[in-house]
């Protein structure tokens, strides 16, 4: 029982001694204050999630409302059929990258201290044109070219017509002198 008693004195005089509570205090604090930051990361992050999903949300919404603008803007602005469309966008395609690798053979034969290679000519295939756009601008070039036809004969008539003038004039002035 001695030893119990001296156990039980030992563990007593730790526990009330100033130093552990002291050191409880502490740890308690402690442990309060990481839980309540780590609670406030936890918000902010819950937060940026919200944010993020808000703002994702709105631009993919004005990508779509863009992207259907201009569909419909070039439905409306040139109404080709799909195969026309089609072919100019590929054939934009294939320009672009034959000039991008041509750009970088280029570049590479240049820092090789090569002479540049002469690039090929691209022969350009006659644009065609939906017939109502022709047959447009056919009519307008008529009627361009009638217009031109009635201004000319207008000026040929003045002019014939002061010319005749001036003459009626001159022989008039000629005979009272």
């Amino acid at each position: 029982m001695d030893r119990v008693k001296s156990q039980a004195a030992v563990v007593s005089q730790l526990l009330f001694d100033p130093k552990t509570a002291d050191a409880y205090k502490n740890v308690l604090a402690l442990t309060g204050k990481i839980i309540k930051e780590v609670a406030l990361l936890a918000w902010l992050l819950i937060c940026s999630v919200f944010v993020f999903g808000a703002w994702f949300s709105d631009t993919a919404i004005n990508s779509g409302r863009n992207a259907r603008k201009w569909w419909q803007k070039q439905q409306t602005v040139d109404p080709q059929d799909g195969a026309q469309t089609a072919a100019a966008t590929g054939k934009a395609l294939l320009d672009v990258s034959q000039n991008g690798a041509y750009f970088l053979l280029d570049k590479a034969r240049e820092q090789l201290g090569l002479d540049k290679v002469d690039r090929p000519a691209t022969t350009e295939a006659p644009k065609t044109q939906p017939i109502a756009k022709t047959v447009t601008q056919t009519t307008e070039t008529m009627t361009a070219d009638k217009v031109t036809a009635v201004a000319k004969e207008a000026k040929t008539v003045v002019t014939k017509t002061t010319s005749d003038f001036k003459a009626s004039v001159d022989s008039s002035v000629a005979e009272k002198s």
